[in-house]
């Protein structure tokens, strides 16, 4: 069980640093959509840049959420070793 242990923390930890970096291109996501909007020049687009925007928003809130349930799993795995 402890080699298994052992595979887990190693995927877990590998999974943190990739939601690590996926959360700032989220928000730089989010970004460049909402200055897309100050340079839009119809209502239709504001409206569809702003959409984006905010499904940019909802990756990054279930990014974050994400990352702590790997961090309370392996936190977990790691205070049984």
């Amino acid at each position: 069980m402890v080699k298994a242990n052992k595979a887990r923390i190693s995927e877990l930890e590998e999974m943190i640093q990739i939601v690590l970096l996926a959360i700032p291109r989220e928000i730089s996501a989010r970004e460049f959509y909402l200055s897309a909007v100050a340079k839009a020049t119809s209502d239709a687009s504001r409206t569809m840049f702003l959409n984006l925007a905010e499904q940019e928003k909802g990756h990054e809130i279930w990014l974050r959420k994400i990352l702590n349930d790997l961090k309370t799993e392996l936190g977990g795995l790691k205070s049984k070793n």
